[in-house]
C-alpha cells in the first residue's frame, strides 16, 4: 500500500481519500443502524417483565382464594408459586432489556470500529507519508526554489514513480542532462500536485 499511495498521482489519491470517506460513512451508518436496531428490539425485556407482572397478579388472586371457606389451602399454594414465578419471569426481563442495550452498544461500536480501523491501518500511513513529503517540498520551493540537490532529488523519484512511457520522452539521451533533469523533476511536482512557477 505504502509503494502504491506513494506511487500514485495526485488525482488517484484524492480518489482513494474519497473511497476510504464512503468506506469509514458506510460502516458508521451501518454500525450505528445495528446498533439503534438492537437497543429498540431490547425493549422486549419490558413486555417480558409486563407478562411477568400480570402473572404475578393473577397468582397472587388465586392465593387470595385460600381465605374462602371450602375451597381449601391448593389455589392458595398454586397462587404463591405462579406468583413468584411472574417475580422471577419480571426480573429476568429486565435482565434481558440490560444484556440486550450492552449487546447493542458492543456490537455497534464493534461493527463500525473494525472495518474502519483494519483501512485506516493500512491506507493511513503511507498517505500521511506522502502528505508530509507534499508539504516538506513546497517548504522547501517557498523557501530556496529550485535548486540543483531538489531538482536531482525529484528526478530520482520521477525515474522511480512514473511509469516508462511518461519518463522516456523526457530524458532524450542514455546521459541525464540538465533539461532531462529539469523535465523530469517537473513532472514528479506534477504527480504530487505541485504547481511551479
Amino acid at each position: 500500500m505504502r509503494r502504491t499511495v506513494g506511487a500514485a498521482d495526485s488525482r488517484t489519491v484524492h480518489t482513494w481519500d474519497g473511497l476510504v470517506l464512503f468506506w469509514v460513512a458506510l460502516w458508521v451508518v451501518v454500525g450505528a443502524w445495528t446498533g439503534v436496531t438492537l437497543w429498540q428490539a431490547a425493549d422486549a425485556g419490558d413486555t417480558i417483565s409486563r407478562s411477568g407482572r400480570a402473572t404475578s397478579a393473577a397468582g397472587e388472586g388465586l392465593a387470595s382464594m385460600a381465605d374462602v371457606p371450602l375451597v381449601g389451602d391448593r389455589p392458595g399454594e398454586i397462587g404463591r408459586q405462579i406468583a413468584q414465578s411472574g417475580t422471577e419471569i419480571t426480573a429476568r426481563g429486565q435482565e434481558v432489556k440490560g444484556q440486550l442495550r450492552q449487546l447493542a452498544l458492543l456490537l455497534g461500536i464493534s461493527i463500525t470500529v473494525i472495518p474502519i480501523a483494519s483501512v485506516a491501518a493500512l491506507y493511513l500511513p503511507p498517505r500521511l507519508a506522502r502528505h508530509r513529503t507534499v508539504v516538506s517540498l513546497r517548504r522547501s520551493l517557498a523557501e530556496s526554489g529550485m535548486g540543483p540537490a531538489l531538482e536531482g532529488y525529484l528526478a530520482a523519484h520521477a525515474m522511480a514513480n512514473l511509469p516508462v512511457e511518461v519518463v522516456l520522452p523526457l530524458v532524450t539521451s542514455a546521459r541525464m542532462d540538465d533539461d532531462a533533469r529539469r523535465r523530469l523533476a517537473r513532472a514528479e511536482l506534477a504527480r504530487l500536485g505541485i504547481s511551479v512557477r
